[in-house]
């Protein structure tokens, strides 16, 4: 995933043995897991999750952003014992607007591509083959037409989508046409790349019945009508006090689309509810819950920023783990016969561990809350031998925090209505979403009291080849501008 964007977590990858042991938690009168009579239910969620959804698109520092970002704080600053402070950043942002098309009549757009060029141009369109690079020779002039690319999942385009965009601005081209292979209605306000670099040249998504109106050949006016202004958005970090100040740490974003990205957020809400209502002596450690902004708009990821923090005072001892949630209660969307059907069934997920002690308590966690089609493993890319971590990417937002060699947990889905906000509500199911979020607070409940050398297992060990110089993962994040030609 280049340092944490969403990528995929099924494939040739190592599952943590299923004899792991779960921590022993130590005796209390609190319970050594949640008690779902008093936890938010499913029709609580879906509510919380209705407003979250309500604010609309949440570009990164957008009036619809702010808005939502503003409600968070209200929402954690009632809570019992809660301090919550602002992490401010400063961007160009992208506000967006429609796009137009006009060859041989107008063609409906299903939406701009995120931080394309505002303007109007025009030129002959030219369809160009996947495999087929972009340059001067093939575009300069032109419109271009892509067909998105054959993958199992959407969200995995994501580095294809970034590459035509960038190269048809270094090669002079008029504008992007991706055309899916889904009607227009499901595919309205398609949200990706998600990189935050503003590109070159406009660039529209269309559906499949619009993309079967457009004849190479003909003369071609693409249009975005977008923003470019600067702007400050700020991540909100809300910190309950525990017995001690050593930290837990979770974390997801603010800004996003639709229904599922991102519904960390009201994960996040329901367990600080949750933990703010019991008495000091059922929190062990202090938990500290951040809503990041940046991840629409990634030179400013604050779950980045956050993580550099972390790993800085790591070995102070002042933080024990992070736990990163996205994508929560996901249903299963295939291609069928030119749609997007459900299946059905959940969408398969995953819940990245980089220790044995943080991966038995992803186990015992998932078991107790009958959560199905869920992976827990060690990453999703293939370790390199002599590196640290050998595998860098937990899949999301999950991959900050454990490259930085912060013990570190993340529970990810990829669904093909991540970035398609058309499917609304039907993208979730939120019954599953409770017992995600349930088993996500049992895991914490039973870390809570383990020590902090316990939890980290094999990140002791790596830190310290890092301080000798092992070779570690990037952090680079996107750049803010794509290269001009």
């Amino acid at each position: 995933m280049r340092p944490a964007r969403c990528v995929a977590f099924i494939g040739v990858v190592t599952v943590f043995a299923l004899q792991l042991t779960t921590p022993a938690v130590a005796a209390t009168d609190c319970g050594p897991a949640i008690d779902e009579k008093t936890f938010a239910s499913a029709a609580q969620l879906r509510a919380l999750n209705a407003t979250v959804a309500g604010f609309g698109v949440r570009a990164t520092g957008s009036p619809n952003h702010n808005r939502l970002i503003s409600w968070l704080e209200r929402r954690a600053d009632r809570l019992p014992g809660v301090s919550v402070r602002s992490e401010p950043f400063a961007i160009t942002r992208w506000q967006p607007g429609p796009g137009f098309l006009l060859s041989g009549g107008a063609v409906p757009v299903a939406g701009a591509i995120p931080y394309s060029e505002p303007g109007l141009r025009a030129g002959e369109l030219v369809s160009l083959p996947a495999g087929t690079p972009i340059t001067p020779g093939n575009a300069r002039g032109k419109v271009v037409l892509r067909a998105f690319p054959a993958l199992d999942r959407g969200y995995l385009a994501e580095p294809l989508l970034d590459r035509d965009m960038v190269d048809a601005g270094t090669a002079g081209a008029a504008g992007v046409v991706i055309a899916f292979p889904f009607p227009h209605e499901q595919v309205k306000g398609y949200w990706d790349p998600h990189l935050g670099t503003h590109y070159r040249v406009p660039g529209v998504f269309v559906g499949s019945d619009a993309a079967a109106r457009l004849v190479p050949g003909t003369r071609t006016t693409i249009g975005v009508l977008a923003a470019r202004v600067p702007a400050v958005t700020r991540s909100l970090v809300a910190t309950l006090p525990g017995v001690s100040g050593e930290r837990i740490v979770l974390d997801t974003n603010t800004d996003g689309v639709g229904w599922v990205q991102e519904n960390g957020t009201v994960a996040l809400l329901a367990l600080a509810e949750h933990f703010a209502r019991l008495p000091l002596r059922c929190r062990p450690r202090t938990i500290e819950f951040v809503f990041a902004t940046g991840h629409l708009h990634r030179p400013a990821e604050g779950s980045e920023f956050k993580a550099r923090a972390l790993d800085r005072d790591y070995d102070s001892g002042s933080v024990a783990f992070a736990f990163v949630l996205e994508h929560l209660g996901t249903r299963e969307f295939l291609p069928v016969d030119g749609s997007l059907q459900a299946t059905g069934l959940a969408e398969f997920s995953g819940w990245f561990a980089g220790s044995p002690v943080l991966a038995g308590s992803a186990f015992t966690a998932l078991a107790g809350r009958a959560v199905d089609r869920t992976f827990v493993l060690p990453g999703s890319d293939l370790p390199v031998p002599g590196r640290v971590p050998p595998q860098c990417s937990f899949g999301g937002i999950g991959t900050h925090f454990h490259s930085h060699l912060v013990p570190t947990m993340a529970m990810i889905s990829g669904p093909w209505t991540l970035w398609a906000p058309a499917f609304g509500a039907s993208a979730v199911d939120h019954e599953r979403m409770r017992r995600q979020v349930l088993a996500a607070g049992d895991a914490i409940t039973a870390l809570a009291p383990v020590p902090r050398d316990e939890i980290a297992g094999p990140y002791l060990a790596q830190r310290q080849a890092r301080a000798a110089g092992a070779p570690t993962c990037s952090h680079d994040l996107p750049p803010e501008w794509a290269p001009r030609r």
